[in-house]
């Protein structure tokens, strides 16, 4: 129905138009559903991740496969039609790598909370916000700093003849397994607010600082234990005197430097490994073959 605007006419015959209230305000968009996800779902979910994000590994897209197949049970619980369900597994499909056990189960949480708000851009651009920054401190954490303190615990432990040692690298794998379930639920309760703990540091950046610092404690108290058979053989002449006469003595080079800084070779060696890591950024694998040259080089001429 068309609307005519009402006219005035004035003294000298032109006529303008009276005033047109405002036009209303266009109504606010109507949020998206939320759909609420049963227990069930989100435990399919959420062990889907745990067991096969990587089972689907590829140089391509890496984890995206996995994690594709870990929100299937979301995606079909969230999206009532075929079309819908295709295009949020495309989005899933896109190239995704994290840290599998401390990085992607808050990731993983965060993105089930958001999918079934149908916030699929959000759940796009946390996934590519988070997934390094959470790498990043996953690979620290897990990698650098538990795995070497537990292996040479379990290796120390090994060397005296102890059975625990191996037993303390399968509790260590076991207990990055459960670890991801409260990982995940802390992702899933937080949504979006994952991404603004990881920005402003707060609890991540307390962990791992004081992983950083156990971590050395660890590494430092353990060198005298795993290194203290590394000495050298070397001996020097010196002369004595007792009741005006005079006889040359050998002295061990080993006491004298124990005597200046006990374990002194042991703390050089780590010192040259960790300087090779740092200097030349050789792996770890590329810095025990340096060693063993060293030592067998060493070795061989007596020095060690």
């Amino acid at each position: 129905m068309s609307s005519v605007l009402p006219v005035t006419p004035h003294a000298n015959g032109a006529t303008a138009t009276a005033p047109v209230a405002p036009l209303e305000s266009a109504p606010p968009p109507v949020p998206p559903e939320v759909v609420e996800l049963d227990a069930a779902t989100i435990r399919s979910a959420m062990w889907r991740h745990f067991i096969t994000l990587q089972w689907s590994w590829n140089y391509e897209r890496m984890q995206a496969l996995g994690y594709c197949f870990s929100m299937l049970p979301i995606i079909n619980k969230v999206y009532p039609t075929k079309e819908e369900r295709i295009a949020a597994m495309k989005r899933h499909l896109v190239f995704y790598n994290t840290n599998p056990q401390v990085g992607s189960p808050p990731i993983f949480g965060a993105t089930v909370a958001l999918e079934a708000q149908r916030q699929g851009a959000v759940v796009d651009s946390l996934k590519i916000g988070l997934m390094g920054p959470m790498a990043g401190i996953g690979d620290t954490i897990q990698a650098i700093l538990f795995r070497p303190i537990v292996a040479v615990l379990a290796a120390s432990l090994a060397l005296a003849g102890s059975g625990v040692g191996p037993l303390i690298m399968v509790a260590s794998g076991l207990f990055w397994t459960f670890l991801q379930i409260p990982l995940f639920r802390f992702g899933y309760r937080r949504g979006i607010g994952v991404a603004q703990e990881v920005a402003q540091g707060g609890m991540v950046s307390r962990i791992t600082d004081l992983a950083t610092i156990v971590g050395m404690i660890v590494i430092g108290g353990f060198i005298p234990s795993i290194l203290a058979k590394v000495s050298t053989p070397l001996q020097f002449s010196q002369t004595e005197t007792v009741n005006g006469e005079t006889h040359p003595v050998q002295v061990p080079l080993q006491g004298t430097l124990d005597q200046i800084l006990p374990y002194m070779i042991p703390v050089l060696l780590v010192a040259l490994a960790y300087w090779l890591m740092r200097r030349f950024h050789l792996s770890a694998v590329w810095v025990l073959i340096v060693l063993t040259i060293i030592g067998f080089g060493l070795g061989a001429i007596g020095v060690l």
